[in-house]
């Protein structure tokens, strides 16, 4: 299955710390089917009469403000502990969700794998291995859908998550931060188990078994059960002195990929121009510019375009660091037509397996940097976690779950996990959502997979450090931009979440503006309003901490 896409200006459902990151601008031509059941039980407390509005003062001078007076805007705000209503527009109209999509396929996620679902990655072997540690068959690793596979794990075991990630380092040119761990660290603790369970010489071949699930394609991006480094090479540019050449370097080192790398260094101040593409299979041509004072190392990455072949070769190369040798030769496509039927492979002998964190750490990771990779395999693990293979039993799977949550299946519209544009909510819905997950066990782990506004993940400078409703406010972004007839729009900008308010109550909240133009064709411009667009939401939810109510005075409840 794939999902294309029919790219516009690509803008908006990745993290955003001050910056709007660049994700793909679909239309979608072929979307994973959908169905929800009603749910007879469902807790409408939170909805508000038809057609009633209700927003402070302050809050409709932020909207009325150009050029954000020109948008369709909804939100709602619901006091938690009782459910009513104190602020409240356009309800019940679906809007872009972008990635505030996430919350729903995460929360999803949580409820079918649970937060404590481990992924366990092995590597089989068909044959026999002689006392001299020969094997006659070849090694094959099962992948398992582990989207880190051991290259975030930390020293205490949790997932490594910056505020800006190197999976949208080509969003916004100089953000991206490399996280410190080994990105082989998974298969480099497989190569060395597979040598200490005796195996010194393989006469086979290594094989990836990558048939969890369907394929499927967002986006041009390959959804794989094996993933290694996000399925990325990262390139690391390092400037010199203005007109001098930079240094480059790039991580996983494999000869799966050669790099052909020439960037100058340009004056400080200057803006990067530096582009990654491939003109031929395996090598990587690197072009462009960054500035002197441009933050090193500076991050660029290549999408690697099969992701079974790359981690084949990188298994290879592990196995030969730790005395393993292998007959076939490490390049080329992988080897799939040696894989004998999954049934028979999953009864073969285990020679080693690595063992991921747990789930709740990879929501965080989605949540916080809003991992699209990330987000995309969950629907594929719901649907093999219940023995379906397709995206859209996985898509069934979560739309059932929102029914479930009390969700009016006619109040959302979901493709996709990652938040493209075919996935529309209202704000109603959104927020029937996080009132149901509020009083659910695992709610503790989806809070904290929230970025929190003004201290980590896309919300980490929106508002000030030291402003007061700093860290009371868990919230996941959602972003954007379109093209049509070089017309560029801000199509959505959306926060949802929680806000821990000043009169001690805890409130879940939904905001959307939608189709805000660029007041010209430059995407320099389109950044600069997605960013201010971010700002804006952030200042309406720091109003909202201060003064919940639509009189600016705490809410008064009954008994």
């Amino acid at each position: 299955m794939k999902l294309t896409t029919r790219t516009l200006l690509p803008f908006g459902t990745a993290a955003l710390r001050r910056r709007a990151a660049l994700a793909l601008a679909a239309s979608m031509t072929a979307t994973a089917a959908m169905t929800a059941c009603s749910n007879n039980s469902r807790d409408n407390s939170a909805a508000p009469p038809p057609g009633a509005e209700r927003i402070s003062a302050d809050l409709q001078e932020l909207m009325n403000t150009a050029p954000w007076s020109s948008g369709k805007w909804g939100l709602q705000v619901v006091d938690l502990q009782t459910g009513k209503v104190v602020q409240s527009k356009g309800t019940d109209s679906q809007f872009l969700t972008g990635s505030t999509a996430k919350t729903f396929a995460v929360s999803a996620a949580l409820d079918v794998l649970g937060a404590d679902h481990r992924f366990r990655t092995p590597v089989v072997h068909s044959g026999t291995v002689s006392a001299d540690g020969r094997l006659s068959g070849n090694l094959i690793m099962i992948g398992s859908g582990d989207l880190a596979l051991g290259g975030r794990t930390t020293a205490s075991g949790g997932l490594d998550v910056p505020d800006f990630d190197h999976y949208d380092a080509n969003a916004v040119p100089g953000m991206a931060t490399i996280t410190t761990e080994v990105p082989l660290a998974g298969i480099n603790e497989l190569a060395r188990k597979v040598a200490a369970s005796g195996v010194r010489q393989v006469d086979g071949d290594v094989v990836i078994d990558n048939r969890l699930w369907d394929p499927v394609s967002i986006g041009e991006v390959p959804v794989t059960p094996t993933v290694v480094n996000d399925n990325l090479i990262d390139v690391l540019i390092t400037p010199g002195a203005p007109g001098s050449p930079a240094q480059v370097d790039w991580r996983p080192k494999t000869a799966a990929f050669s790099v052909d790398a020439q960037v100058t260094t340009t004056p400080a101040g200057s803006k990067p121009t530096v582009t990654t593409d491939s003109v031929s299979p395996g090598h990587i041509r690197v072009r462009g510019s960054v500035p002197a004072d441009a933050k090193a190392p500076f991050v660029t990455t290549y999408q690697v375009p099969d992701p079974a072949a790359f981690a084949r070769t990188v298994l290879i190369e592990a196995l030969a660091r730790n005395g393993v040798s292998v007959s076939a030769p490490p390049l080329g496509k992988n080897p799939e037509d040696k894989l004998p039927p999954s049934k028979e492979v999953n009864s073969m002998p285990v020679s080693a397996t690595y063992t991921s964190p747990p789930f709740k750490e990879y929501a965080r990771l989605i949540n916080k940097v809003s991992h699209n990779l990330g987000a995309n395999l969950l629907p594929l693990l719901m649907a093999a976690h219940n023995g379906q293979r397709t995206y859209a039993d996985g898509m069934k799977i979560e739309n059932e779950f929102i029914a479930r949550a009390g969700v009016d299946p006619h109040s959302v519209s979901l493709v996709d996990a990652q938040g493209t544009p075919g996935n529309k909510a209202t704000p109603a819905a959104q927020v029937t959502l996080l009132r149901h997950l509020a009083r659910q066990d695992n709610f503790d782990v989806l809070y904290d997979s929230m970025p929190s506004m003004g201290v980590d993940g896309s919300l980490s400078d929106v508002i000030e450090h030291t402003n007061p409703a700093a860290g009371h406010i868990r919230a996941k972004t959602g972003t954007f931009i379109s093209s049509d007839n070089d017309k560029l729009t801000l199509a959505t900008k959306a926060l949802a979440g929680y806000i821990d308010a000043k009169d001690n109550r805890r409130y879940a909240f939904a905001i959307y503006v939608n189709n805000i133009p660029v007041p010209s064709k430059s995407v320099s411009d389109a950044v600069d309003l997605a960013l201010k667009a971010n700002k804006q939401l952030g200042a309406m939810a720091a109003t909202i901490y201060k003064s919940p109510s639509t009189t600016g005075d705490p809410v008064t409840h009954g008994g």
